[in-house]
């Protein structure tokens, strides 16, 4: 599989029957409020039947951290490098971690913060 660019580090994979699931932490930086970019991605996540959370780190930056299949998580991954039609994205920045589970939930979680 042709990785994007954007990964900067090889995931450790566990594997699950042939299916590999990674993890990875993605922050996102830009012009970001008001364009609807963390419903976005949540629909996204929960399409791919991927898990993690959505969380706004300040005005202008969002941390997800995404777990899932190998080639769902990768997909969703190049999808968010796109996201210029929603917003101004300045960089997104992608990480690899053990795990990402909130409050020891899976799904999908969304955390918004009020920084006014």
């Amino acid at each position: 599989m042709n990785l994007s660019p954007h990964i900067k580090t090889r995931p450790s994979a566990i594997k699950i029957w042939d299916f590999a699931v990674v993890t990875y932490l993605v922050i996102i930086r830009g012009v970001l409020r008001g364009f609807g970019i963390r419903g976005y991605i949540y629909e996204k996540m929960m399409m791919k039947k991927l898990s993690g959370f959505i969380e706004d780190l300040n005005l202008d930056e969002i941390l997800v951290c995404v777990s899932g299949l190998e080639n769902s998580v990768h997909e969703f991954i190049d999808e968010l490098r796109n996201l210029a039609l929603f917003a101004v994205i300045n960089d997104v920045e992608v990480y690899e971690f053990e795990e990402c589970l909130h409050n020891e939930e899976e799904g999908v979680s969304l955390i918004v913060k009020d920084f006014e």
